[in-house]
């Protein structure tokens, strides 16, 4: 609270500066701007020496480049970008193939869990002979040179007696 002497002082400068007088409460209500205004001044005053030591630091970071034509500018430019985009663009190679592999691995899990003797046929897979024509694909398969030993994926046994083809997935 304001003391009478200091809101006579109040009054006191109101009259001096515009020739007229005000009352007690006029006298309060400036009294309590000023006291906000003198707070709200000192914060302004404290940001900007904040900015002013910001901005000094931030020009004391800066190292000017000059340039004597616009080839040479686009050379540092382009030396100072590089690299980054060099490493951007191995990155996101990187990135996309490990995608499209992990698609791949997920398919081919697919097939395995849906399909109980997938595994079965690793052999025949690995040195089966795939062929193509007009008709569509086909495993390439010869009869079995000698009897014994089969090679498996490439050779098949004919049984005459049920006229079946058996075609060979593993030794036991």
């Amino acid at each position: 609270m304001h003391s009478r002497t200091e809101l006579n002082h109040i009054k006191g400068k109101y009259a001096q500066k515009y020739a007229q007088e005000i009352d007690d409460w006029s006298a309060l209500l400036l009294a309590e701007v000023e006291e906000n205004f003198e707070r709200i001044k000192a914060e302004v005053d404290q940001t900007v020496d904040a900015i002013d030591k910001a901005a000094a630091a931030i020009k004391s970071n800066q190292r000017p480049v000059h340039f004597s034509d616009r080839k040479q500018a686009f050379y540092y430019g382009l030396a100072q970008s590089l690299p980054w985009s060099v490493v951007a663009i191995v990155l996101s190679i990187l990135f996309s193939w490990l995608i499209s592999t992990d698609e791949e691995y997920r398919e081919r899990l697919r097939i395995v869990e849906a399909y109980e003797n997938a595994p079965a046929y690793r052999l025949l897979m690995q040195n089966g002979e795939i062929v193509q024509d007009e008709r569509g694909n086909f495993l390439k398969l010869r009869p079995q040179g000698k009897k014994g030993d089969v090679l498996i994926g490439q050779e098949y046994i004919l049984d005459k007696k049920s006229k079946e083809m058996l075609i060979p997935l593993g030794r036991k």
